[in-house]
């Protein structure tokens, strides 16, 4: 949802119909939000914005580094960015 909401924001240049092929490579993997994410994002109090601390919790859950240009992720205590 985050990504189509850019796409038409025209900040990002992939759109939905390239998403999709992304999800078949085995590069990408889709995960969708299950309790134990949501259960992290109710932990993360540095993130106000809901689709923001939901993508942060999602990280954070796998594990993983994330990727953001946005501020207040990258202040955020709960999640690892990649410089």
């Amino acid at each position: 949802m985050e990504m189509l909401y850019l796409f038409e924001k025209n900040r990002i240049d992939v759109g939905l119909l390239q998403t999709e092929e992304l999800f078949k490579s085995r590069n990408y993997q889709f995960e969708p939000l299950s309790l134990d994410i949501l259960k992290t994002a109710s932990e993360i109090d540095d993130i106000p914005e809901l689709h923001d601390r939901l993508i942060a919790a999602t990280a954070r859950y796998l594990g993983l580094p994330m990727i953001t240009n946005d501020p207040v992720i990258k202040k955020s205590q709960f999640v690892n960015i990649l410089e």
